[in-house]
C-alpha cells in the first residue's frame, strides 16, 4: 500500500511537473505571438502608409496626366489651326501664283494694246508697270512671308509631332506605372486580408490556449484535492499501519507468552508422561530434594496397551495435524499448535477442518518452537479455536 501510494503521489508530481511545462509552453508561446501580433501591426501601419503615399502619387500622376492630355489637345488643336492656316495660305499662294500667271499671259496683250493706242500717254503705262511691279513685289514678299510661316508651321508641326511622341511615350509610362500600382495595391491588399486572416487565427488560438488554460487549472484544481484526500488517506493507512504495528507487537508479545506457557504445559505433560511411565514399571515416584513433594490424590489412572497401528496412526496425526489455539479476524491471522519442533517452517500452508469439512487455508508467516502464526488465506466460515489443521 505504501508503494503503491508513492506511486500515485510520483505520477501526481509528474503530472503537476507535466502541467506546469504545458503552462509556461502556453505563455511563452502566448507572448510571442503577441509581439508578432505587435510587428504585423506596425508593418501593416507602414504598408498602410505606403498605400497612402502611393495612392497620392497615383492621384498626382493622374493629375499630371490629365493636365497632359490637355496640354495634348490644346496642341492638337493649335495643329488644327495650323493647318487651316496653311491651307489658306496655300489657297492664297495658288491664287497669288494664278494671278501671276494670268498677268504674265496678259501682259504681251498690253504691249500690243498699248502699241495700238498711240493716244494714251506715256506716264500712264510707267506708272501702271510701277503698280504692277509694284504688286509682284508685295506678291513675292507675301509669298516669302508665307514660305517663312510655312517653314515655321512645318518646324513647329515636326515639334509637337515630337512632343506628341514624348507625350505618348510619357502616357505609356504613366499607364505602366498606373499597372504598376494596381498590381502593388492588389498585392498590398492581398497582404492586409492575409494579415486580418493571421490576426483572426491569432485570436482563435489565444482563446484555445485560454480554454486549454482553464481546462489545465480545473485538472490542477481537481489534482490538488485528490492529493489532498490521497494525504489523508496515506495519514490514515500510516494510523492504521502504526496500529497493525502496535497489534503485531501485542500479537508477538502473545506468543511469546502462550509459547512460554505452552513450553511449561509440554514440559509439565512431559513430566506427567515420565510419571506415569515409572507407574507402569511399578516404581515409585522420585521425591525432589528442593521443594517437598506435596500430598496429592490422584484419580484412578487405566492403563491399556495400544496396537501398533493405533500407535502409528496417533504418531502420524501427531506430527502433521493441529489445531488452532487463537484468532485474531481484525489481523487476518491464527496461532496453531505446531511449530519448528514440528518440522514447520514459514511458508507452509495448512487445510483447516471442522467436523471432517475443509473450511479453509492457512499459511504460516511465522514458527517458534511449539507454536506458530499463520496469515489468513482463504476461509468459507468463521475460524475457531478447536478447528482441525492437517
Amino acid at each position: 500500500m505504501e508503494h503503491k501510494t508513492k506511486f500515485i503521489i510520483i505520477g501526481l508530481a509528474g503530472f503537476s511537473l507535466v502541467c506546469l511545462f504545458l503552462f509556461i509552453q502556453a505563455t511563452s508561446s502566448q507572448q510571442m505571438l503577441i509581439r508578432e501580433r505587435n510587428d504585423l501591426k506596425s508593418e501593416n501601419a507602414a504598408l498602410n502608409g505606403k498605400i497612402n503615399q502611393l495612392e497620392g502619387d497615383l492621384k498626382e500622376n493622374q493629375r499630371k496626366l490629365v493636365s497632359l492630355k490637355g496640354d495634348r489637345d490644346k496642341a492638337a488643336q493649335e495643329l488644327v489651326d495650323l493647318q487651316k492656316k496653311f491651307e489658306q495660305a496655300s489657297r492664297a499662294r495658288d491664287e497669288l501664283v494664278n494671278k501671276l500667271e494670268q498677268q504674265s499671259q496678259a501682259k504681251p496683250r498690253e504691249v500690243f494694246i498699248t502699241k495700238q493706242v498711240e493716244a494714251a500717254p506715256v506716264n500712264t503705262s510707267d506708272a501702271y508697270w510701277a503698280g504692277v511691279l509694284k504688286a509682284k513685289t508685295d506678291l513675292e514678299m507675301q509669298l516669302s512671308s508665307i514660305r517663312i510661316e510655312l517653314r515655321k508651321l512645318q518646324i513647329s508641326n515636326e515639334s509637337l509631332q515630337r512632343e506628341k511622341s514624348a507625350l505618348g511615350i510619357d502616357i505609356n509610362s504613366l499607364n505602366n506605372e498606373k499597372k504598376d500600382l494596381l498590381r502593388q495595391i492588389d498585392y498590398n491588399q492581398r497582404l492586409l486580408d492575409s494579415l486580418a486572416q493571421d490576426v483572426v487565427r491569432e485570436r482563435n488560438d489565444k482563446a484555445k490556449i485560454q480554454d486549454n488554460l482553464k481546462i489545465i487549472k480545473n485538472e490542477n484544481l481537481t489534482l490538488g484535492r485528490q492529493l489532498k484526500s490521497l494525504n489523508s488517506r496515506k495519514a490514515a493507512l500510516e494510523r492504521k499501519i502504526q496500529e497493525l504495528q502496535e497489534g503485531k507487537t501485542t500479537v508477538e508479545k502473545r506468543l511469546n507468552e502462550m509459547e512460554t506457557m505452552l513450553a511449561d504445559r509440554v514440559s509439565q505433560i512431559d513430566s506427567l508422561k515420565d510419571d506415569l511411565d515409572l507407574i507402569r514399571s511399578g516404581k515409585t515416584l522420585p521425591v525432589s530434594k528442593d521443594k517437598p513433594r506435596e500430598s496429592v490424590e490422584l484419580p484412578a489412572i487405566v492403563v491399556r496397551s495400544l496396537s501398533s497401528s493405533e500407535g502409528k496412526e496417533e504418531a502420524g496425526s501427531g506430527t502433521s495435524s493441529g489445531k488452532i489455539l487463537a484468532v485474531n479476524p481484525d489481523s487476518n491471522f491464527v496461532v496453531i499448535d505446531l511449530g519448528v519442533s514440528s518440522g514447520v517452517k514459514t511458508g507452509d500452508t495448512f487445510d483447516v477442518y471442522r467436523e471432517g469439512k475443509s473450511i479453509g487455508l492457512i499459511e504460516v508467516i511465522q514458527a517458534r518452537g511449539n507454536i506458530s502464526a499463520c496469515d489468513i488465506k482463504k476461509k468459507s466460515t468463521t475460524f475457531k479455536i478447536g478447528d482441525i489443521i492437517k
